[in-house]
């Protein structure tokens, strides 16, 4: 088996995240949504150096929401026949809801099966950390937070698919960097009142992040809301903007006190999601086994996880157990790319049958 590479990828909106089933691993800033046609190409990049000559690609997305397609299913159809692209001579299975990988074939049959799953994944390879009872596993990224329940290492959600996941608080559309700042707050604190910001897209979470000293500064990513690098001081105009002012408008202090608001509502929502799906896993653990109660493993994951952490401080310490971060526990940097490396990690423990013939795919 060690022989063998696996590689796992992550399709996303924005970003593409590959990781090897030892732990190597990449994210590709990939918006989909403006390069739609050079998704094929960029994967084809991917395809060399640690992710050359893979045997098999465990592949799980969410960018078949994106809106350059109509609909989910042409989404999900038009990454797999980009992955194929690829790696034309890797074996590819792709992840379904269901629980289980599907080769492409079987994958078009049933196509919304494998929209938006890579949660799912992620959440399967999870669960053999608290293999026994109720279990709590809170993956915080750059756009979202997944919250999901686990009982006895399985999947215990209540939804599945992403409409079923944000009726029951399972899915929550904020995260670490990308979240809009008008979708957290509507109104801020100034000079002692509460003052409206504009309904426009200029500033995210990592401009609130970068001025309260939680994320570091990256002036080569001009992935922001103007454009322009993602340092503190133009993290600083970006606010100020929300406010339909300048930084010159108002202090450095003032701009501050905003953003640590900003944070303080975003770490509430997430608090409020966790402490519901909490209680309904308490509720569903007493129901499966009629045994005695325990308290749920928190599992924290992913690039936000300092969200997390703070949003469980809000928690009664007694409505749960441990907590286990689970970056902490991936190998090699996995943990900037999870939920690929999940993929690979479950490939190589299901799809091992079918590997065990192939030969490694050389690159022409």
């Amino acid at each position: 088996m060690d022989a063998l590479k696996i590689v796992g990828l992550d399709i996303g909106g924005a970003n593409i995240k590959a990781a090897t089933n030892d732990g190597t691993c990449v994210c590709v800033p990939f918006p989909i949504w403006r390069q739609q046609h050079e998704l094929a190409s960029r994967l084809q990049q991917l395809s060399c150096g640690a992710f050359a000559s893979p045997h098999l690609v465990a592949l799980t997305m969410t960018a078949e929401l994106a809106d350059c397609f109509e609909t989910r299913e042409q989404g999900v159809r038009f990454v797999i026949r980009a992955v194929q692209q690829a790696f034309p001579r890797a074996l590819l299975r792709i992840w379904l809801l269901s629980g289980e990988f599907a080769d492409p074939d079987e994958t078009l049959q049933v196509p919304l099966l494998a929209a938006a799953a890579n949660w799912h994944a992620l959440a399967a390879w999870s669960g053999r950390a608290v293999p026994e009872g109720p279990a709590l596993l809170i993956d915080t990224g750059s756009t979202t937070t997944d919250i999901i329940p686990l009982l006895d290492g399985q999947v215990a959600a209540e939804g599945r698919t992403d409409l079923e996941r944000l009726m029951h608080r399972e899915l929550i559309y904020t995260g670490a960097v990308r979240t809009p700042v008008i979708a957290i707050v509507r109104e801020v604190p100034v000079r002692d009142r509460m003052v409206p910001i504009a309904a426009e897209l200029f500033a995210t979470s990592r401009d609130i992040f970068l001025l309260a000293g939680d994320l570091p500064e990256q002036p080569d990513c001009c992935d922001t809301a103007d454009g322009r690098p993602a340092t503190r001081d133009y993290a600083l105009n970006r606010v100020a903007h929300l406010l339909c002012c300048d930084r010159s408008d108002l202090r450095t202090e003032e701009l501050i006190e905003v953003a640590r608001f900003v944070a303080s509502a975003q770490v509430q929502q997430i608090s409020a999601a966790i402490d519901d799906r909490l209680r309904f896993l308490q509720f569903a653990e007493a129901e499966s086994a009629r045994r005695p109660r325990r308290r749920p493993v928190v599992l924290i994951s992913g690039s936000g996880h300092f969200l997390v952490t703070r949003a469980l401080s809000a928690i009664p310490r007694g409505d749960y157990d441990q907590i286990l971060n689970l970056s902490e526990m991936y190998e090699g940097r996995a943990a900037v790319a999870n939920c690929a490396f999940a993929a690979a990690r479950l490939a190589a423990d299901r799809c091992l049958d079918e590997l065990l013939p192939l030969e490694p795919f050389r690159a022409s």
